[in-house]
């Protein structure tokens, strides 16, 4: 396992980040991929269709969470756990 740092636009947007890739109580994933990136914003699409942007700090920030979450989608990646402190969200993926 390892941990990945992701510096967000504040703390409002690391917290959104933690919650949209939180691994329900009987252990799926919500995200279905990612839809678009504008700049240093990821658009999120999840399994019930809704779609949700999240803020990242700098374009260094906007590719990684863009690279994982399309890993994690495919199936090339899981994520164990998340959580934030400050602008910050910590992933954990296998």
């Amino acid at each position: 396992m390892k941990t990945i740092k992701f510096l967000c636009d504040d703390r409002y947007e690391a917290e959104k980040l933690a919650g949209l890739v939180s691994v329900q109580k009987d252990g799926t994933m919500y995200i279905a991929g990612v839809t678009a990136v504008i700049g240093n914003e990821v658009v999120i699409k999840l399994k019930d269709k809704s779609s949700h942007a999240v803020v990242m700090k700098d374009k260094e920030n906007t590719k990684k969470l863009e690279e994982l979450l399309r890993d994690v989608a495919a199936g090339k990646a899981a994520i164990v756990s998340s959580d934030f402190t400050g602008p910050t969200a910590e992933i954990i993926v296998n």
